[in-house]
């Protein structure tokens, strides 16, 4: 597969909100020409406004930190940005590739040809549902790559032929890696470009204030370190520092509220000036602690990794996903290291 460069002349202006197709959709272009367009699929319970944080044309956006990150880094590494939410927006907020596959695949062309992007390569990122339903649309949906975050399907259910795959996970989800394991096994033993499938792993990180301040806009180190000494007094963590125990089980609201002014000055995802919620689903600080104790959740460390595998196309030879995954499995252990 050759790798073709096309030059593409757009006007960035900021995230925008629209209903494509019928879908509720934002976007934003990168302020040099796009070299790619990356598609994001949020999880159960999210939307595509949790990508990007509030603005004056886009009130209802949450900013989740994850999120934000993700299309950061795709933004300046010259990604076109699209998040599509999902048609179920009352109940689970779950996909359905029945019900959504359509749906994104027109709002997908309607975005690409309005926006002078049709040339350029597509990929794909979910997590959660996400994962699941991006792994599924490439069966009608043509992407350069897919990268299926906290998610597999069963290998019989990949379509046939799959782009090159890149599943990145979390092990403490002991079933999901499993799942992982059998349809990485698949699609490196198919042929075409879908052999230069991989995964990478991301493992609990401890909790400290430098871990919090790097995730969360507007979150001063001084109050970062409060949390950190919260989890600490309610012993939350245990006797190397990580999390003693899953963040969606454990008292840590508890421990914040219990800490004088603590939950005001919080400040709420996209770095808002209302207060964090501390809600699951809706909580910078939730969302953090999900990833710190790293079993379930959206996860942006590496995401420069997953782009440039995404980008790289055949995936084959010393640029290839093995390459790749193994440098960003060197690169994670590196931030993990520096945490401590």
């Amino acid at each position: 597969m050759t790798f073709v460069m096309v030059a593409v002349t757009t006007s960035a202006a900021g995230p925008a909100y629209e209903l494509l197709a019928g879908a509720e959709a934002m976007y934003e272009l990168p302020a040099t020409s796009p070299t790619a367009v990356l598609f994001l699929a949020h999880g159960c319970q999210h939307s595509a406004t949790d990508f990007w944080a509030p603005t004056s044309a886009a009130p209802q956006c949450l900013g989740l930190p994850e999120e934000v990150r993700i299309v950061k880094a795709a933004l300046r590494a010259g990604f076109a940005v699209i998040a599509i939410s999902s048609q179920d927006r009352l109940i689970s907020r779950c996909w359905d590739i029945d019900t959504d596959g359509p749906i994104v695949q027109k709002a997908l062309t309607a975005f690409r040809e309005r926006h002078n992007l049709a040339a350029l390569p597509l990929v794909a990122l979910g997590a959660s549902s996400g994962g699941a339903f991006v792994l599924l649309l490439a069966g009608t949906v043509r992407f350069r790559a897919v990268i299926s975050q906290i998610m597999a399907v069963p290998p019989p259910m990949l379509p046939e032929p799959m782009p090159p795959t890149l599943f990145v996970h979390m092990p403490r989800d002991q079933r999901t890696a499993s799942m992982v394991n059998k349809c990485v096994r698949k699609l490196r033993n198919s042929s075409g470009a879908a052999a230069g499938s991989g995964q990478l792993e991301v493992r609990a990180q401890k909790p400290t204030a430098a871990f919090f301040t790097e995730r969360i806009e507007g979150l001063t180190l001084s109050t970062a370190t409060e949390i950190h000494e919260a989890l600490r007094r309610h012993k939350l963590l245990d006797a190397d520092g990580y999390l003693a125990t899953d963040p969606r089980g454990s008292p840590w609201r508890a421990a914040i509220r219990a800490a004088p002014g603590l939950a005001e000055k919080l400040p709420g995802p996209g770095g808002g000036a209302k207060a964090d919620s501390l809600l699951p689903d809706a909580s910078a600080v939730a969302e953090a602690l999900n990833v710190a104790w790293a079993a379930h959740e959206i996860v942006s460390d590496g995401i420069d990794v997953m782009l440039q595998f995404a980008l790289n196309g055949s995936l084959k030879g010393g640029a290839g996903a093995g390459g790749l995954v193994e440098g960003a499995r060197r690169s994670l252990r590196a931030q993990h290291e520096l945490r401590r």
